[in-house]
């Protein structure tokens, strides 16, 4: 389990009582990470985020989830074992199949009699790439020292994102921007509010130029800044 929003005392209570720490977007206050972070933007064209997570010896933070998006794992200090599964649903979203929108009390006790498809035990220096949607069970496996490790939350960019921002475009269309009457908002009319709104876009995505429209996707690429706490 982990906590945030603490202070020092709390924080140092909840430790020695068992809990994970979680430091959340070290990017925004360590200078170096922040280089870090637009590194990887800069190179890949994925936003991301950093989080630090602290397991006191012998102990557990999360159990059993998957997350939407890459990560790469970075252990500084101990020993922190990983159980991974493979996806139960290919490439989840935050919309999309997140663990806890569709959890079901049945899953863990499913992995554990399957087994893990992967272990691996991460020592100090070592790192993991743990992509979109697989399972992951860690715990800190040295009873002595306390794991230390970063992850480095990766936001891959996928159709999606490239259909919101053609759909984000059509804002500047008067058309796009018209009331649609209390009136229409209703059985056959808004069926037909649906096909008038659909045939409009398809012509607008037809008449773009889309060599510009794919220099405005790299910009963004390189410069949004996506996050979760």
């Amino acid at each position: 389990m982990s906590s945030s929003g603490s202070g020092p005392g709390k924080l140092r209570s909840l430790y020695e009582g068992g809990r994970t720490i979680r430091l959340s977007n070290l990017q925004r206050v360590v200078p170096f990470l922040a280089d870090v972070s637009r590194g990887i933007q800069q190179e890949t064209g994925y936003s991301n985020y950093l989080h630090a997570f602290v397991t006191p010896p012998g102990r557990q933070g999360l159990l059993h989830h998957w997350d939407q998006q890459m990560a790469v794992i970075v252990q500084i200090a101990g020993i922190k074992r990983w159980q991974l599964w493979r996806p139960m649903s290919p490439s989840p979203k935050r919309e999309y199949q997140e663990s806890f929108r569709v959890w079901d009390p049945g899953f863990i006790p499913r992995w554990e009699a399957m087994g893990p498809d992967l272990e691996v035990a991460l020592r100090p220096g070592q790192s993991l790439l743990l992509p979109r949607g697989w399972v992951h069970n860690p715990d800190a496996l040295d009873s002595e020292v306390r794991s230390i490790h970063l992850t480095f939350a990766i936001r891959e960019r996928t159709p999606v994102w490239v259909a919101e921002k053609l759909v984000g475009r059509v804002i500047e269309k008067d058309s796009f921007r018209r009331v649609i009457l209390p009136g229409d908002i209703g059985g056959h009319r808004l069926s037909q509010q649906v096909r008038d709104v659909g045939q409009t876009l398809v012509e607008h995505v037809a008449g773009l130029d889309v060599d510009d429209f794919a220099q405005s996707l790299y910009r963004a690429a390189l410069s949004e800044k996506e996050h979760t706490t």
